[in-house]
């Protein structure tokens, strides 16, 4: 396995169908999170006032960096929140109609 190449049909069959990065794309990318993260701190520390501070860097998008899944909601969140879409959609045709202000 080490000595296939990231492209190879082997790695990519056991990747579930994704190449693996190159050794030069993931440097590359936090080459440039370092490069954004230090522009960010020069910008910052000319800034004199706390709420004039520029938004921190985000990443760069790592295309081979899974997301962590968002958990399976429960069938009894998932009871009350299609209970309250409904009655949002209820309140909102009530002031639509001008029965309610």
């Amino acid at each position: 396995m080490r000595g296939l190449s990231p492209q190879s049909a082997t790695r990519t069959a056991l990747a579930q169908g994704r190449p693996e990065p190159t050794g030069e794309q993931v440097l590359l990318a936090d080459v440039f999170d370092m490069v954004a993260h230090l522009d960010w701190h020069v910008q910052a520390t000319a800034v004199t006032k706390k709420s004039d501070l520029p938004k921190k860097p985000k990443p760069y998008p790592r295309w081979w960096d899974t997301a962590p899944s968002r958990p399976k909601l429960s069938p009894a969140r998932t009871a009350r929140l299609d209970d309250a879409r409904r009655r949002r959609e209820e309140r909102r045709r009530a002031i639509a109609d001008g029965r309610i202000a």
